[in-house]
């Protein structure tokens, strides 16, 4: 109160309205498991610290990545993928949680890295130490456990669930999203969950379990190095070279340059006369050998062609480092090529000879002045017919040695059979084959327990309707199948028991896709906590009223702090109720607030500093069961 000492005009600002409930966020879960990292600054930094996060890029950044598969193995025959299988899955499935997690709608949420995954293993120490760590926070409001389902046991496994559900008894703002041990078969998978968690009502209130597993879309991140890719083609490349080479005949060689040589000699012994009538003879036999060369360069050509595909195939033992293709396309333009251009030149000269008229009584008429320059333009003296130049080029021909070795030194080029490499050297070496490896890899399917994908559907649907909708008969993303059928039949047992912890189904409806078929809480015979959306209703109210009354704490208790207490309770659950969270007409059929001496205090409370408010709330209630009675109508005219 001002202290009026000195005249003057005082303003005095008096508050009229009562004051507001805030609500609390409802769907922040807090992902307990083991991370590639957890870095904000230096190394380890994050460890053991719950981070909130809001997208997978933060997640990423702190957190890193998921841990590589190394499981995977491809057998392909040259271009075509024939089988893609895994052996062994990563025990770490946080990552991926996460990621569909965001698909279905998820939002902020709290990170725990338990540990990394050089520690090999997931424990349940290391759990339960997370489990702790996120009680000193205020703000979670459901629990998950993504890599619980890689613990070593049963027991274990649901222990974990239980010390969660005991501890969201105790805190009473937060919910439990449980996943089943396995998933092999309902029955089994259903059995070991209710003999697994053995707490009452009281705690078996604030969970939900969901079964079956999902196949997601997601892909893999897989280590290139360690996926085994196998060529079961079994080609031999020594094979193929080798009946082309021995489709050379060196024998022929040797009989066609002797014959040839030998022309050559004789007609240089000859006179000139009988010189030229041996140029037949010797187009001839020019002509045989160019013909035979260019069969032998075809050969080669098409040796050199499965040497070079033999090399740059990734799946053959070829050492990429070979070098008998380059060798061998070398050693043709150098020798056949260079001999078979000489030959087509002779040929040319001698066919050039023959096509001029008179052209052998020229040459045979030693005293025409002319014959000495024609003779030397076709390599040959006045006398003789000079064939010392072929001659030359036959004995610089590549010998017949050389040609024997060179079509041994073809063979050695495989060994046939399936070879193997790994994904990074296809990389390398075939990229077209990499990218097929890579879209057959991509097919395989992601399972992950559904717990995640669940926290994110409680996120979207309170987000477009509200904490009290059902998150039920609501499409899951990102999936395109349960890892198993669940009937109608089977479901009856998951829904209603008489252990009363219900399971909910996750089920596959033609033309809708993958859809949640269940809203119970794991105490599914409790008349008044049975349903997840009630459950959560309540923990939003509770929590809310909780942190808007704080402010009233020392305040006196009497009727000035009871009616404001009272007013602002009915102003946040009036707008409840108007959003459709509370059942009835009008708000007093919908909800009431009680507070005051005689109503929910005594005297005895007062003095002892008690101020008491009693709240009841009439929230709205899935339909779970619609029964549709039909009968005949009697004819009335």
């Amino acid at each position: 109160m001002a202290s009026y000492k000195t005249p003057g005009v005082y303003v005095q600002e008096i508050s009229k309205f009562p004051p507001s409930v805030a609500q609390v966020e409802t769907a922040i879960p807090a992902f307990i498991g083991y991370t590639q990292m957890a870095k904000k600054k230096i190394a380890g930094d994050l460890a053991s610290v719950p981070t909130r996060i809001s997208s997978m890029l933060e997640y990423q950044t702190y957190f890193g990545s998921a841990e590589p598969e190394t499981g995977i193995s491809v057998s392909v025959s040259g271009q075509e993928i024939l089988e893609v299988t895994q052996s062994t899955r990563s025990k770490y499935m946080m990552y991926y949680s996460l990621q569909l997690y965001f698909a279905n709608g998820g939002g902020p949420c709290y990170i725990v890295s338990v540990g990394d995954y050089s520690t090999g293993t997931v424990t349940l120490p290391s759990l339960s130490a997370g489990l702790g760590e996120i009680r000193k926070y205020d703000e979670p409001t459901l629990l998950l456990f993504p890599d619980a389902t890689s613990l070593s046991d049963g027991a274990s496994f649901y222990g974990i669930y239980s010390d969660a559900l005991m501890q969201c008894a105790d805190l009473q703002d937060r919910f439990t999203i449980i996943d089943t041990y396995t998933d092999s078969d309902v029955i089994t998978s259903v059995d070991e969950l209710r003999n697994g968690i053995s707490l009452q009502n009281d705690f078996l209130k604030y969970g939900a379990a969901y079964f079956p597993y999902l196949n997601t879309i997601l892909d893999f991140v897989v280590d290139e190095t360690a996926v085994v890719v196998t060529d079961d083609s079994s080609r031999d490349y020594e094979a193929e070279v080798q009946a082309l080479a021995d489709s050379i005949d060196t024998a022929d060689l040797v009989t066609i340059l002797t014959d040839l040589k030998q022309l050559a000699i004789d007609a240089n012994a000859a006179a000139a006369p009988a010189a030229l009538a041996m140029k037949p003879d010797i187009i001839s036999k020019v002509n045989e050998i160019n013909g035979y060369l260019n069969s032998v360069k075809s050969v080669l050509d098409n040796s050199i062609a499965i040497a070079k595909e033999a090399a740059a195939n990734p799946l053959s033992p070829i050492d990429p480092t070979i070098v008998l293709a380059n060798a061998l396309d070398a050693w043709i333009t150098m020798n056949i090529e260079v001999l078979i251009v000489a030959l087509n030149s002779r040929i040319d000269e001698l066919n050039a000879i023959n096509s001029k008229s008179g052209m052998l009584e020229i040459l045979t008429d030693t005293t025409n002045p002319a014959v000495d320059s024609v003779y030397e333009n076709i390599g040959m003296d006045t006398g003789t017919v000079a064939n010392t130049t072929l001659v030359q080029d036959i004995d610089d021909v590549v010998s017949t040695n050389e040609l024997d070795a060179l079509i041994t030194g073809l063979a050695p080029l495989s060994s046939g059979g399936p070879t193997i490499t790994n994904l990074a050297a296809v990389k390398v070496a075939d990229n077209l084959l990499y990218n097929k490896i890579k879209t057959e890899i991509s097919i395989l399917p992601l399972k992950l327990p559904p717990s995640s994908a669940m926290a994110g559907i409680y996120a979207r649907v309170d987000g477009l309707n509200g904490v009290w909708k059902a998150p039920a008969n609501v499409g899951v993303t990102y999936v395109t199948s349960p890892s198993l059928i669940v009937t109608h039949e089977e479901q009856a047992d998951m829904n209603v028991t008489t252990t009363g912890k219900s399971v909910n189904a996750i089920r596959s409806f033609t033309g809708k896709g993958t859809l949640v078929w269940g809203a119970r809480t794991l105490a599914g015979n409790d008349n008044e906590w049975r349903y997840v959306s009630v459950r959560r209703f309540f923990n939003m109210v509770e929590e809310s009223v909780k942190k808007a009354s704080e402010q009233f704490v020392f305040e006196g208790n009497d009727a000035n702090t009871w009616v404001r207490m009272r007013a602002m309770i009915e102003n946040f659950l009036t707008l409840q109720w108007r959003a459709g969270a509370l059942t009835g007409a009008k708000p007093d059929q919908a909800f009431y607030v009680r507070i005051g001496l005689g109503q929910t205090m005594t005297a005895d409370d007062i003095l002892n500093g008690y101020l008491n408010v009693e709240i009841g709330m009439a929230v709205v209630r899935p339909a779970e069961f619609i029964v549709l009675k039909f009968s005949h109508k009697m004819q009335e005219a």
